[in-house]
């Protein structure tokens, strides 16, 4: 507790039953100042004990690198309110938190199980435990420090024991040091990074752990494309789903317990988390916490570069975010710049609320505005009479390099999700003199988040104006078969599935031959390119004008109705029906 910048000596915890004399007596243990270099003196411990016996309560304090009594506590360590009195531990990474706690024990039991649990969940330097001797003096004493995740030993700290304080021949400065030292080495050598966010990502599924597993390497491709750095992955397959803590509190526990081991900032799950299970998770694990909606949604915001990008990308933000608004919590504190984070009262939360539903307002009418330009310019194109294709598919097959091929543009592309988020249109002459409009838009993902679908709906209007959709898929992904469906899903819940589609396999050089003739088999008519060197460009081109040729794309520019006829009347194997 602090008072103009100078912390009140005071004695905290369960102080019940303590007389005014018995709290000015062990206010004097603030006097008492331990060598830097040392974990305790005899003397210290001495008259902790002594003030133990003569009060039959647990006392445990905790002492800064100086060697400074920064708090007294009447309880375990693991009852101590560490984040009203020492402040939310920072990031942790491999650093430790500065303090050690040393505490009593009047049954001679030595370190408990919560202690140490304390000691890796609050990354304490130290955690000690003094015993009573059998002539009233101090005996046994113990301490843990927490050791470094090596992959084959799993233990999270290790303990020292000594018949007596006398014993105690260690350098403090220097055990910290070296403790320090290794959690480091072990972080980078696990793949972490000083500035980068180090995350452990859970999968969950009441189902199958195969599922569970499949989505949980997509939700690791995300965190990449998020420019995060995974330290680790886990499942969790429960019979039904706990309403507060999604994985069962005791898992929870374990998650968390495991996550700042590894020096993770953040956990993020593989599921959309309701409000409540967000808050608890966070209040329950002091880390931060995502879902896999919220990381879709920050990476949208991440690789937003336009103005309508960004416009769209923060409406979905602040859909996403305003029912998640509670005050208190660690939970969902990246998102929208930490709002709702810090704990205000109601007045300031419903401030807040009113605030953001401003924005969103505001936000809307931007869009509205947005749509409204877009239709306009789709108009612009109908009367040119030229056929318009869309390329649509999952995230990261090869959509943007496949289009600046086709079109011999220059679209920005990268290896990540999402690299893509504003429509690109881009006017091409097939091989017999026709010409086409080609439009490159979003990527799909299962799971997408409906602020996304609401927020991008400017964008996703463009698929729903196309003659013709060219659908993309990669070649070389094992799980190209069941990302076709997830793309034909999300076509049918947007009401495109009347608009006749293209089935083309892009990364055919990324395949191997057993793969592509499994493919080939299947999809007998459908094209196989590279975008990449432009493998079989002349063959994608034919199939495209054959297209235009046995299409009457005029007439069905100039009468929406007759276009309404006409879009069920292509040949069968250009069709994802017939697929």
């Amino acid at each position: 507790m602090l008072q103009g910048g100078q912390k009140i000596d005071r004695i905290h915890g369960n102080t019940s039953g303590l007389t005014r004399s018995d709290l000015k007596n062990l206010l004097r243990i603030y006097k008492r100042k331990i060598p830097q270099d040392h974990l305790v003196t005899l003397e210290f411990t001495r008259t902790l004990l002594a003030f133990s016996k003569e009060l039959r309560k647990t006392i445990t304090t905790f002492i800064d690198r100086k060697g400074k009594i920064r708090f007294v506590f009447i309880g375990e360590p693991c009852d101590f309110p560490f984040e009203n009195l020492l402040g939310r531990m920072r990031r942790a990474k491999y650093r430790l938190r500065g303090f050690r706690a040393v505490r009593t024990n009047l049954k001679g039991s030595g370190l408990t199980n919560s202690d140490l649990a304390t000691l890796a969940n609050e990354r304490l330097d130290l955690v000690a435990s003094v015993s009573l001797g059998q002539n009233g003096s101090a005996g046994r004493f113990e301490y843990a420090n927490l050791v470094p995740p090596d992959g084959e030993n799993h233990a999270k700290w290790e303990i020292s024991k000594f018949s007596d304080v006398g014993r105690i021949n260690i350098n403090l400065e220097q055990e910290i040091a070296a403790i320090e030292q290794s959690l480091r080495s072990a972080f980078l050598k696990n793949g972490g990074k000083e500035n980068r966010e180090g995350v452990i990502l859970v999968g969950f599924s009441t189902k199958f752990r195969y599922l569970a597993e499949k989505s949980l390497e997509e939700l690791n491709s995300l965190a990449l494309s998020a420019e995060k750095v995974v330290l680790d992955k886990m499942v969790q397959i429960r019979k039904n789903v706990d309403p507060r803590y999604l994985v069962g509190r005791g898992k929870l526990r374990e998650i968390a317990l495991h996550a700042k081991h590894l020096g993770a900032d953040t956990i993020i799950f593989d599921t959309e988390l309701t409000p409540t299970q967000a808050n608890a998770i966070g209040e329950e694990s002091s880390l931060d916490i995502m879902d896999r909606s919220q990381l879709i949604i920050q990476i949208f915001a991440k690789h937003a570069k336009t103005n309508e990008g960004k416009i769209q990308a923060r409406l979905a933000e602040f859909q996403y975010n305003l029912p998640r608004l509670k005050g208190k919590g660690t939970a969902f504190s990246q998102l929208g710049g930490g709002i709702g984070t810090r704990g205000p009262g109601e007045k300031k939360l419903e401030q807040e609320r009113r605030n953001i539903r401003k924005q969103i307002e505001q936000l809307e009418k931007q869009i509205d505005g947005l749509c409204r330009r877009r239709e306009h310019t789709r108009k612009n194109r109908r009367t040119s009479m030229i056929p318009t294709l869309s390329f649509i598919g999952y995230t990261n097959v090869g959509k943007s390099t496949l289009f600046n091929r086709l079109t011999k543009s220059s679209i920005v592309t990268q290896d990540k999700l999402f690299s893509t988020l504003n429509p690109t249109t881009r006017r091409v002459m097939l091989p017999g003199g026709k010409h086409v409009l080609m439009t490159d838009t979003v990527g799909f993902i299962s799971k997408l988040p409906k602020e996304l679908i609401n927020a991008f709906r400017a964008t996703l209007e463009e698929i729903g104006e196309a003659d013709l959709l060219l659908h993309v898929a990669d070649a070389s992904d094992p799980e190209v078969r069941d990302k076709i469906d997830s793309v034909i899903k999300i076509v049918e819940s947007m009401e495109f599935e009347d608009i006749p589609s293209i089935l083309v396999f892009n990364k055919v050089d990324q395949a191997d031959a057993d793969t592509q003739a499994a493919l080939r088999e299947t999809f007998p008519e459908t094209p196989f390119v590279s975008a990449r060197n432009g493998r079989d460009f002349k063959e994608l081109l034919l199939y495209l004008e054959k297209f235009v040729e046995e299409t009457d794309a005029d007439a069905k520019l100039r009468n929406s109705n007759l276009e309404k006829e006409l879009k069920g009347s292509f040949p069968p194997p250009l069709l994802h029906s017939s697929l």
